[in-house]
């Protein structure tokens, strides 16, 4: 007997919005430790240590200079100061600028296409790793000591000018020239197009190489048609990172240009220091940055009609369509015999490696070698000793300039190394477009792309403001002035490399750590910062490095009994150098290499080698 129990019927409640719970929020530590949380500092940082300082020059552009004891004043606002700075007087110096530029543009991708192609493709692999190495010493090494070797190098006076005349070609007149400012930005910036350059060719793949080999493409067929398109993001990255800083190249002219070779970063440099106009310069300042976009965009727009031609015309084959009678109609191939001469091909890459090593390790080897140097004036060498060696380590002046680039240095690292790192991370942990990385992704690209001289003239008046006007009293410090500024160009390279480094993890890593429970901070302890941790050791190098070089925001921003290495360095050229510079630029150099060193070895114990650091810094 079947017993049957009726169940009254459930109507199911009318779904309101009374009804709906609202979605719980995440708890504060997971919206702290969450990609967007991550930003808050950097976008604070650039925001007001960036963003206003240049909004500071626009303002003053407007301005003018009411009298022979004030810079600038604001109560008349007109375009007259960009009148003037595209006037008779400073036009040429802008179109100067502007040819040096791209013609060192031009001159670093003839040198760096077939080096990075040698390095990339022709190299031994097991060597690789110590040939890119020979790349990252010159790039780490002083960018002041080595434009200084440059002039010692192109010297009437110097050893090259003694060799040619001992052959009988005369002597040497380059120095002060256009001619060598341009063999100095080549020089300086070379090597930041042939990192993007490698990383673009390594990543094009042997097997497409092969594979147009075994079609019976020849070698400078498989180069045009299959390693070079494939480089085009290469060439695009290194024709910027190369292009950007030419623009607003401060160094360069003033040690090896004189007259003819002036660039605007002079000219802007002297409305600010010298003629104490700070409308004007601020007009200029912005005029620079306004072309240096101009040029970008134009050059973005000429590349990308470049690919659409040369995608149509030389990429696309057309393949018949009447079925099989028809493959008559594709081009025979031709297979290419093997060659049994000896490959004058690879032959001549070689040796253009090694004019290229000689080429970066020149200049180095001058300043290590005029260290010994005995007499008084560093470009006359008169004998061998080490008293240059002597004198540098006894002269108070020297060791205390030394010390503040080290202090300044090491605490700018340590601050841009973590708001980079923070933001990179963020970035990089994002896997979809959010409002705050695209957006601070488009801060982060207009600080790298705005001159250097741009960065420093917009902290000066913004410092002023702060230490003189608002009283702000740490403001006034010479040392923490230099900190926050070199911080603000590292930070950006920093965030850049972490955030590559960041957005190569496999995201199911994070997935599972998240299904096991893994709070935000605990998959951030323990799955991101280790991935992430060759990426921060590059960026904090790079960042120490950086500001070791930097010779343009220090010189505006020092004060007194805060003058960095390089500015003392910059401050004696315009004087008269002794060997004690080149002595202390020597064990400079040591100190670089044991950075380097100890930076390679966390780096091998992480699993990278040389080729990982050259792609993340490309």
């Amino acid at each position: 007997m079947t017993t049957t129990v009726d169940t009254p019927a459930i109507t199911p409640e009318p779904i309101t919005p009374e009804t709906i719970s609202p979605t719980p929020k995440p708890p504060w530590r997971q919206r702290l430790f969450g990609a967007g949380g991550l930003t808050f500092p950097a976008w604070a940082y650039l925001l007001f240590f960036f963003v206003v300082p240049v909004a500071l020059v626009v303002w003053y552009s407007f301005g003018y200079k009411p009298d022979q004891f004030t810079t600038y004043a604001t109560d008349q606002l007109s375009f007259g100061r960009y009148s003037e700075a595209f006037g008779a007087d400073y036009r040429s110096t802008f179109y100067n600028t502007l040819a040096i530029a791209v013609t060192g543009v031009v001159i670093a991708l003839a040198v760096g296409v077939p080096f990075a192609y040698w390095l990339a493709v022709k190299s031994n692999p097991r060597r690789r790793p110590i040939y890119l190495a020979l790349i990252i010493i010159p790039f780490f090494t002083n960018f002041l000591v080595r434009t200084i070797g440059w002039q010692i190098t192109l010297a009437p006076s110097g050893w090259l000018s003694g060799v040619m005349q001992s052959v009988g070609l005369g002597e040497l007149g380059i120095l002060y020239t256009r001619a060598a400012v341009q063999v100095g930005v080549v020089y300086n910036y070379l090597p930041l197009m042939i990192f993007p350059l490698f990383v673009a060719m390594d990543r094009a793949g042997l097997s497409l190489r092969e594979a147009g080999r075994d079609l019976g493409a020849n070698r400078w067929t498989t180069f045009f048609r299959i390693t070079l398109p494939l480089a085009s993001p290469g060439i695009v990255s290194g024709t910027l990172l190369v292009f950007i800083p030419l623009m607003g190249d401060y160094v360069t002219p003033s040690v090896l240009g004189g007259a003819k070779g002036t660039m605007a970063g002079q000219m802007i440099a002297a409305q600010f220091e010298t003629a104490q106009n700070w409308a004007l310069g601020s007009a200029m300042t912005v005029s620079l940055m306004m072309m240096v976009l101009v040029c970008v965009v134009l050059a973005g727009l000429v590349v990308k009609g470049v690919a659409v031609v040369l995608d149509r015309r030389v990429f696309s084959v057309t393949l018949p369509t009447g079925g099989p009678a028809d493959l008559g109609a594709l081009p025979r191939l031709v297979m290419t015999p093997l060659r049994t001469r000896r490959d004058w091909y690879s032959i001549c890459l070689k040796v253009w490696a090694v004019v290229v090593y000689a080429f970066l390790f020149l200049p180095i080897l001058v300043i290590v070698a005029y260290s010994f140097n005995t007499g008084r004036v560093l470009a006359s060498f008169e004998g061998f000793g080490f008293g240059a060696y002597r004198d540098a380590l006894t002269d108070d002046t020297i060791l205390h300039s030394v010390r503040i680039s080290l202090e300044v240095g090491l605490l700018s690292a340590l601050l841009a190394t973590l708001l980079g790192s923070l933001a990179g991370i963020a970035i990089g942990m994002s896997r979809r477009p959010r409002w705050w990385s695209v957006g601070l992704l488009a801060l982060l690209t207009v600080t790298l792309v705005t001159p250097d001289i741009a960065d420093a003239v917009a902290f000066l008046p913004w410092y002023v403001t702060l230490g003189v006007d608002w009283n702000l009293l740490p403001f006034n410090n010479g040392l923490v002035r230099l900190v926050i500024s070199h911080a603000v160009v590292s930070m950006v390279v920093v965030t850049f490399i972490v955030r590559a480094r960041v957005s190569a993890l496999d995201p199911a890593l994070e997935e599972a750590a998240a299904d096991l429970y893994a709070s935000p901070l605990a998959r951030l302890r323990h799955v991101i910062l280790p991935a992430a941790t060759p990426g921060i050791v590059a960026g904090m190098m790079l960042a120490f490095t950086f500001s070791l070089d930097d010779v343009v925001i220090s010189t505006f921003v020092q004060q007194p009994g805060y003058t960095p290495w390089p500015v003392y360095i910059f401050s004696a050229v315009r004087i008269a150098l002794r060997p004690e510079v080149a002595a202390m630029s020597t064990l400079m150099l040591v100190l670089t290499l044991v950075v380097l060193a100890l930076s390679a070895l966390v780096l091998r114990r992480s699993g990278e080698d040389a080729t990982s650091m050259a792609k993340m810094i490309g």
